[in-house]
């Protein structure tokens, strides 16, 4: 056998020895669940389950799509690929079902919680008793309104967000503190992505929130997730 040949060979092998081992699910008990949310503040916390039994307790933090809806992908896809997801349901059934589904949809790290709920709930840690679940009918716009707007406005910030994405809501003290900072000088436009899916593929919005800073009818900066505000404030001075 040709050495180059070979060594062909040895090196597959290798590849494929190391993908087979590095799994995108992983299952992990309550504790093990806990400490890598906290040592992964980007990472997205996902509850499945129905806004019935949301409305009775949740994760903190969390945020809300629930397994049954039809378009559960369709939400799910606006979730950032690149961060570690920790998804959980009731027992751990569902998010089993919806981390597989997640993982087929290109997701790089998924954690699903051994005995979901119930589990983090027996272990004693904590919860938290509100409704956290889309309360509000979004507002659509058509492509000619947003164009229109952009257009006749020298910068315009395009905010994409959904009403279930907690990294949205986090965001929103710093988005109102900007419109603040930037009164008469940057429009600021929020969009709700699930209320307004064709505007956010024509822009080719791929996870919320997506910020996208147009100046003269061009994108000139475009940040999607968790932002600080200095980097927002210097971006908007930049554009100016």
């Amino acid at each position: 056998m040709p050495f180059a040949f070979a060594l062909m060979l040895i090196s597959a092998c290798s590849n494929g020895q190391q993908n087979s081992g590095a799994s995108v699910v992983e299952e992990v008990d309550a504790k093990t669940f806990q400490d890598l949310i906290a040592k992964n503040p980007e990472g997205v916390v996902l509850d499945v389950r129905t806004p019935e039994e949301v409305a009775n307790g949740h994760l903190a933090n969390a945020s809300v799509i629930n397994f049954y809806d039809a378009d559960f992908m369709t939400k799910a896809t606006m979730i950032r690929k690149d961060q570690p997801v920790f998804v959980y349901c009731a027992a751990g059934s569902r998010s089993a079902k919806a981390a597989d589904q997640m993982s087929e949809m290109g997701f790089t790290k998924i954690y699903n919680l051994q005995n979901g709920y119930n589990g983090w709930t027996n272990a004693g840690f904590e919860i938290v008793k509100d409704a956290n679940a889309p309360t509000t009918k979004a507002e659509s716009f058509t492509a000619e309104q947003i164009q229109t707007l952009v257009s006749s406005n020298k910068l315009v910030l395009l905010d994409f967000h959904t009403q279930w994405c907690i990294p949205c809501k986090k965001m929103i003290p710093v988005i109102d503190e900007l419109k603040k900072d930037f009164e008469g000088k940057v429009l600021f436009q929020t969009l709700d992505a699930d209320a307004n899916k064709s505007l956010a593929e024509n822009y080719k919005v791929v996870s919320v929130p997506t910020y996208i800073l147009m100046k003269d009818g061009k994108e000139v900066y475009r940040k999607t997730g968790l932002t600080p505000k200095v980097e927002m404030t210097a971006a908007l001075n930049n554009a100016l």
